[in-house]
């Protein structure tokens, strides 16, 4: 019975070093995206092909889709290039190293074309609000330019004053400002006022 009992102490051990070591072993495969530390990706960088976005353990080089987003000269085009960039960049509360380096091209590309909905604003404000979540830290060395960027989203929002706001456009709008002013938690309660429904929910409760 003593030698039984030894002998399961040992299979246990022996499994949970197994376990261990598989687990080492697996993650040295695969790597973390979140390796590049640089100030800033111009789109003709190959590192963005290291970068992960919305989906763990996948990489993506949004450099492809921003170039065309640059090149765009339809509003059609630039909402047919934001149906990639927000399946790629975010997906389900996941935000990546790619979607942090997209950030300021979109912005730059937003405010030199000046082929602006609601998309820009929304997509850069969910990644801003999401990045501070359960997610990869932004490259220190990058900071710098990020939070750049982040501030131009009212200079954005100032360019389509002048344009008629469906719901969704006022919701990123604002959200966009909040964030651009430092007001994190204003901006994501914002976003979430995203349908008349949740509106009159929060209405009737205040």
């Amino acid at each position: 019975m003593k030698v039984y009992f030894w002998y399961l102490i040992a299979i246990t051990n022996a499994e949970i070093l197994l376990t261990l070591d598989m687990s080492f072993t697996l993650a040295s495969f695969f790597p973390s995206g979140n390796l590049v530390n640089e100030p800033f990706l111009t789109l003709d960088s190959p590192q963005w092909k290291e970068l992960e976005g919305g989906y763990r353990r996948v990489k993506y080089d949004a450099s492809v889709a921003l170039k065309k987003l640059e090149q765009a000269i339809e509003i059609k085009i630039v909402k047919e290039l934001y149906l990639e960039l927000w399946n790629e960049l975010h997906h389900q509360g996941d935000v990546g190293p790619a979607s942090y380096y997209a950030v300021p091209h979109l912005v730059r590309i937003a405010l030199e074309t000046k082929l602006i909905d609601y998309n820009v604003l929304a997509l850069v404000s969910v990644i801003e609000i999401q990045r501070h979540k359960n997610n990869p830290p932004l490259p220190k060395a990058f900071a710098t330019v990020y939070t750049s960027a982040i501030s131009q989203l009212q200079d954005i929002v100032n360019i389509i004053l002048e344009q008629d706001w469906n719901l969704d456009l006022t919701n990123s709008a604002l959200t966009a400002m909040a964030l651009a002013k430092g007001q994190l938690k204003l901006a994501e309660a914002i976003f979430g006022l995203d349908s008349d429904d949740r509106i009159d929910e929060v209405l009737e409760i205040y």
